[in-house]
């Protein structure tokens, strides 16, 4: 880190610490959060102080890049789906999360089975095809999100997971399966 001439190293980082706070809350998103956002600030902030022209007032020189910078990261890290390619799009998602929340294989097993189970506590096979495309036609928007979630065997909270299950159970009875014929 390179400090400005006429500055300490503790003015350098109050500096740099108060950027970061004031760009956290306003640039989170996605899986990204204000703790990551500050920490990738102060990074930025300090990989820019190389290039800082020390007629300009430091504070000033350093919201402007870093804020530039953070609207670079996240443009390039945010991935909005669209209709056209929604395969494509949702293992880009997935491959991003995964990085960013590594997966706690201690308890795998275990969730992989609640994320699984219907109102009656059964377990649905999602590879059928025709069964799936009746729940990607009929679920309501509301809790689709959380339903591509289960489905890629992320995490989804035990009351949302529930009332999603009990909707999807609704839908194939709805639909002429029984019990029998799908579990």
């Amino acid at each position: 880190m390179k400090i400005p001439k006429g500055m300490t190293e503790k003015e350098v980082l109050r500096i740099i610490d108060k950027i970061a706070e004031r760009y956290a809350y306003k640039f989170r998103f996605g899986y990204f959060d204000a703790d990551d956002i500050r920490q990738e600030a102060k990074i930025i902030a300090m990989e820019a102080l190389s290039r800082y022209d020390e007629t300009r007032p430091l504070e000033n020189f350093l919201a402007v890049h870093v804020k530039n910078r953070l609207n670079n990261f996240k443009r390039d890290k945010y991935y909005r789906q669209t209709k056209d390619d929604s395969n494509t799009q949702e293992k880009h998602n997935n491959s991003k999360k995964y990085l960013m929340e590594p997966l706690d294989i201690s308890n795998i097993r275990d969730e992989d089975e609640q994320n699984m189970r219907v109102a009656d506590g059964f377990v649905k096979e999602f590879e059928e095809k025709e069964i799936f495309d009746i729940i990607n036609k009929t679920l309501d928007v509301d809790l689709r999100g959380d339903y591509l979630r289960m489905r890629d065997g992320c995490y989804v909270p035990k009351p949302r997971r529930e009332k999603i299950l009990e909707e999807i159970d609704n839908i194939l009875r709805d639909n002429g399966y029984e019990e029998g014929q799908i579990f």
